[in-house]
């Protein structure tokens, strides 16, 4: 088993119960590496595991950073190790985009679905450079990501699957709602069922077809996902999963991740509405009792608003692995076992920290951990042409000429910039400690 980075770090503003699982159990969650398979912080041995991909046999070599998957298997919490029987992945929706407002609010509109995009989706286009904000109406993608099935995605993984739709067979994974006659929808988007059977309201299904009336999808076949409903395992299982909280807390101290029902009574969230919200992403750890996750350890990942970004040119003697970390513009960060390791490179999905070279462009997403900077994803990339450094953050006044992001000393003095309390990202050169900043955009 090769290790691909040490574990450590946590979340902003985390709270962790005493307790976990180990054992046999269920894990879902993104793919965040390889080497064997990285996923909620945990390496999976792959060597004796069946993989399911898209609902046929597949290997480890069909997955791909960002995917969210499904690991029945054992794993040993101290080690972080674990060993995997069966891997099993399913993308969310395979779409034609309708609308895209990438650039003002990080959306997609696919077969309308509202498809959000945060700092750790990984976005794959294998046709051109054309990027997210720019992708054309009428592209097909396919989508991973956490959802409730209400038509409402947060998208891991974003794969291009050709620019223009030429009526190629497409699906949409979802909550059956409104019957009515042959009809129903699946968030917004309503459905023809023609003559085949419609699961009954509140199943969980995949829908294919190839054809359009109007608005209107018809479909080629309706099938049942696993039992029908979010539920993650059966009772008794132990569970881990991660996801977007779906519904917040509740008196009952309940809330939803991805639609699954979590009791949060035995951890120290007990009651904190304030922080078990709609939207924020989470870790937790449990035991099945009945349909509902009786949660044993809930940690909380970073809101948007709290991170950041670094990116430079790596430099000679900036890695550490035994340590778990590098140094990117004079900044150590931390990379866990759950930071996504991306690679942009040709023939490259990812990598490991043995890998890099002194010469790689490294971008960094990263917050602020009790002063201690945590990266929640590594991009491996060309470097720029006109740059060789980026910041992205909330700005501390140093003087009238300097401004700290991140702990990244920037010199504005080439620029027309006023400081203000507001976020910005930086592009200059940066040597000697310092970055020279020659654009300034507030974010």
């Amino acid at each position: 088993m090769t290790a691909l980075y040490s574990c450590g770090g946590g979340g902003g503003g985390s709270q962790v119960a005493d307790g976990g699982i180990g054992g046999t159990g269920v894990t879902q969650g993104r793919v965040t590496g390889f080497g064997s398979i990285f996923v909620n912080g945990t390496e999976y041995e792959t060597d004796n595991a069946s993989f399911t991909v898209n609902n046929s046999d597949g290997t480890q070599d069909d997955l791909a950073i960002g995917m969210v998957v499904v690991i029945n298997g054992s794993s040993d919490q101290a080690s972080a190790t674990g060993e995997a029987e069966s891997v099993e992945y399913d993308s969310l929706l395979e779409g034609v985009v309708d609308r895209n407002d990438i650039a003002t609010n990080n959306t997609l509109t696919i077969m309308n679905q509202t498809i959000t995009v945060d700092d750790e989706t990984v976005y794959e286009n294998p046709f051109d450079a054309t990027s997210l904000a720019d992708l054309p109406v009428n592209s097909v993608v396919e989508v991973s990501g956490f959802t409730d099935g209400n038509g409402d995605i947060l998208a891991t993984r974003i794969d291009v699957e050709s620019l223009g739709w030429s009526g190629d067979s497409l699906e949409v994974s979802g909550v059956v709602m409104s019957i009515s006659g042959s009809r129903f929808q699946i968030g917004n988007l309503t459905i023809e069922a023609g003559t085949l059977t419609i699961p009954d309201e509140g199943t969980f299904v995949e829908v294919e077809g190839d054809s359009f009336v109007g608005e209107v999808f018809e479909a080629d076949s309706i099938e049942i996902e696993g039992d029908g409903t979010n539920q993650v395992a059966d009772d008794g299982d132990d569970v881990e999963i991660e996801g977007r909280i779906t519904t917040a807390l509740d008196s009952q101290d309940q809330f939803a991740l991805n639609g699954q029902i979590v009791d949060a009574s035995n951890t120290p969230f007990s009651g904190q509405t304030s922080q078990l919200t709609v939207g924020r992403i989470a870790e937790v750890e449990g035991v099945m009792d009945g349909t509902i996750l009786i949660a044993e350890k809930i940690e909380l990942k970073a809101e948007q608003s709290e991170k950041g970004e670094i990116a430079g040119i790596l430099g000679a003697d900036n890695v550490d692995s035994s340590a778990g970390t590098i140094t990117l513009l004079g900044q150590t960060i931390q990379v866990t076992s759950s930071t996504i390791m991306e690679s942009d490179l040709e023939d490259e999905d990812s990598f490991t920290l043995a890998q890099l070279v002194s010469t790689d462009y490294l971008e960094a997403k990263v917050f602020s951990d009790n002063g201690q900077l945590i990266a929640t994803k590594l991009k491996r990339e060309r470097a720029p042409e006109n740059h060789n450094a980026e910041v992205e953050g909330m700005p501390e006044f140093i003087d009238e000429t300097t401004i700290r992001v991140f702990g990244v000393l920037v010199d504005t003095s080439n620029l027309e910039y006023e400081f203000s309390d507001q976020r910005v990202e930086v592009e200059g050169d940066f040597a000697n400690g310092l970055l020279t900043a020659s654009k300034i955009e507030e974010d």
